[in-house]
């Protein structure tokens, strides 16, 4: 129902306007619109009211409520380059909890001993590394929502830990539970084989 309801707003709204604002691609001729997930193209057909993606895979059942949220309510505003955990987003305290609660310990048991691996995973996924805990990769889960996991390796006091950042901007971007469901899908990126 709510993905219904999105195409229909996504539709009422200039392809011109969604360009600007997502930064995404659309071409007229086609009447579709192309945006980037992990170096991943993904096309939005407005008319059939279908996505597809350039790896002719399966498209992950996350990903549509996510991109077509994305898509029609995105803002053309800047990154403010203040950094936050989830936990530190307005309501993240409250929503990041119990059935919310991100698995990033999955990423620490994959990657804890191997950072070089977790770097190559985010170079794959389009991301860049950057100077933060032990390891560290920016990626972005889409155009105007960069996603940094910072990995601290284990020692003999601590298991490995896995943290995740987002720029506040965020919060203007989509909602907490749209957000949830994009970090669910990076997060499942990251640990698939």
């Amino acid at each position: 129902m709510f993905e219904k309801e999105l195409w229909k707003k996504l539709i009422d709204i200039s392809p011109q306007e969604i360009s600007v604002n997502s930064r995404a691609v659309y071409d007229p001729v086609t009447k579709q619109i192309c945006v980037n997930v992990f170096n991943e193209k993904f096309t939005v057909d407005l008319e059939k009211q279908i996505i597809t993606s350039s790896a002719q895979g399966k498209v992950s059942p996350l990903l549509p409520l996510f991109l077509l949220h994305y898509l029609a309510c995105s803002k053309d505003i800047p990154l403010c380059n203040t950094l936050a955990s989830p936990h530190q987003l307005k309501g993240g305290i409250f929503f990041f909890r119990g059935a919310h609660e991100l698995p990033l310990d999955k990423i620490a048991e994959k990657f804890g001993n191997d950072l070089e691996k977790f770097l190559e995973k985010g170079k794959k996924l389009g991301g860049e590394k950057v100077k933060f805990g032990d390891a560290a990769v920016k990626l972005n889960l889409l155009p105007r929502i960069p996603v940094i996991f910072i990995i601290w390796k284990k020692d003999e006091e601590f298991e490995s830990q896995v943290n995740l950042i987002l720029d506040k901007s965020v919060e203007e971007q989509m909602n907490l539970d749209i957000l949830f469901l994009g970090l669910i899908y990076a997060i499942g990126k990251i640990l698939e084989v």
